[in-house]
């Protein structure tokens, strides 16, 4: 029996990446479902996304990387610095929102003319899909702060229903990565209305700890050479 057959591991769960995590929430965020992780500004968001990717391609998943702020071998190398290296029986797809000029040209890339792009961003996220069709998805924004400072909320808010409605009747899970203290309380209040469950990142003197209403505690942790560490 797999560790993910447990009988603590629920069906309606999604690995988040990280062992002692997935245990406290008897198997990992929502699936389907809508995560969001609020940090401050650093590298920990990342860490927790190159977990969730990395389990998802180890399970043979289809993962979409929609990035705003680095470049997908930027992604891919800061990931690799904490030993999470993308590999496995899954597919990655990157939709590059970030890098100007021409791309390398690789299959599982495709640019799109910026953040504020939703349009093209929507068509290429569908096709994906469509093209996996029976797989399971994770789909991480990285970093949804990004686009509210590209589009109208309004907009914004539409294209992420449309997106998330897609996606979890695709069989997938949403990890939206959210700056701390860039958004307005009435931004926040409109996002969290769409969501399933939310996840905070704060820090706790030379630590730093996870809280949500879905764990137990408040979980003290670190990120490290191997990524995310629970203390």
């Amino acid at each position: 029996m797999s560790e993910k057959d447990l009988p603590i591991f629920r069906k309606d769960r999604i690995s988040t990446g990280v062992r002692a995590l997935d245990l406290m929430l008897e198997g990992g965020y929502k699936f389907p479902g809508t995560a969001l992780l609020m940090a401050p500004t650093g590298s920990e968001k990342q860490c927790f996304a190159a977990h969730f990717v990395n389990a998802g391609l180890s399970e043979g998943d289809t993962v979409i990387y929609v990035t705003t702020d680095k470049t997908p071998k930027e992604v891919e190398k800061t990931a690799a610095g904490w030993d999470l290296h993308f590999k496995g029986p899954g597919q990655i797809f990157y939709i590059d929102c970030y890098t100007q000029g021409e791309v390398s040209g690789k299959a599982n890339v495709s640019k799109v003319g910026g953040p504020g792009a939703l349009n093209e961003i929507s068509l290429y996220i569908s096709e994906i899909l469509r093209n996996n069709e029976g797989k399971r998805f994770r789909v991480i924004f990285h970093s949804f702060s990004t686009f509210a400072l590209y589009n109208e909320q309004g907009s914004l808010f539409k294209f992420l229903q449309s997106v998330e409605g897609r996606v979890k009747s695709a069989n997938g899970t949403i990890l939206l990565l959210v700056e701390e203290g860039m958004h307005e309380e009435r931004f926040l209040t409109t996002l969290r209305h769409g969501i399933d469950e939310e996840y905070n990142l704060r820090n706790k003197d030379k630590m730093k700890e996870l809280v949500s209403s879905k764990l137990p505690i408040a979980v003290p942790l670190k990120v490290g050479p191997l990524g995310v560490e629970v203390e």
